[in-house]
């Protein structure tokens, strides 16, 4: 049985598996690799556009080198990392079949099946998602890619807040 696992980047990063507590993804880069490849989950990344997202003040050849270490540090990390990491010569892809949730996902998904539902049924969905935001989206991170990322959660937030 494939392991599922559980992905929280609203308020602070968080990765279980099953009952168990990922904690050797614990560097600021792995966590942002690794969030990157969840958060664009549904196409091959390049390896040059995360090397140069995550390593801004590298030269090219130094942040390819610096993904390649972190691609190695979280194969060894992340359980079953076959499970989840599509890793190809010139991309790497978090799997589109991967067995994993994410809170991100799970926020959005109860916001817009709110948007269509009745009273009742919004009513819950809303305060689903009320749960699900512990804060804004991986706030350790301060590179520049997230950025839009955490505006298309805010706005789903305001949304949230409007209803």
């Amino acid at each position: 049985m494939p392991l599922t696992l559980q992905v929280k980047l609203l308020g602070e990063w968080s990765i279980t598996c099953g009952d168990r507590a990922i904690t050797s993804i614990n560097t600021a880069r792995s966590q942002a690799l690794l969030a990157y490849l969840i958060l664009h989950r549904h196409l091959p990344q390049p390896r040059q556009r995360l090397a140069s997202h995550l390593w801004v003040d590298s030269t090219d050849t130094q942040a390819r080198s610096n993904l390649r270490k972190e691609l190695t540090y979280l194969r060894r990390d992340l359980p079953k990392a076959e499970q989840f990491l599509l890793v190809e010569s010139k991309t790497l892809q978090w799997s589109p079949i991967a067995p994993f949730t994410l809170d991100v996902m799970e926020f959005e998904n109860a916001l817009k099946a709110a948007e269509m539902a009745d009273f009742p049924v919004k009513q819950a969905l809303l305060k689903q998602a009320i749960a699900l935001y512990k804060g804004d989206l991986l706030p350790s991170c301060e590179d520049e890619w997230i950025v839009p990322e955490r505006d298309r959660s805010s706005t789903s937030t305001l949304v949230l807040w409007r209803n």
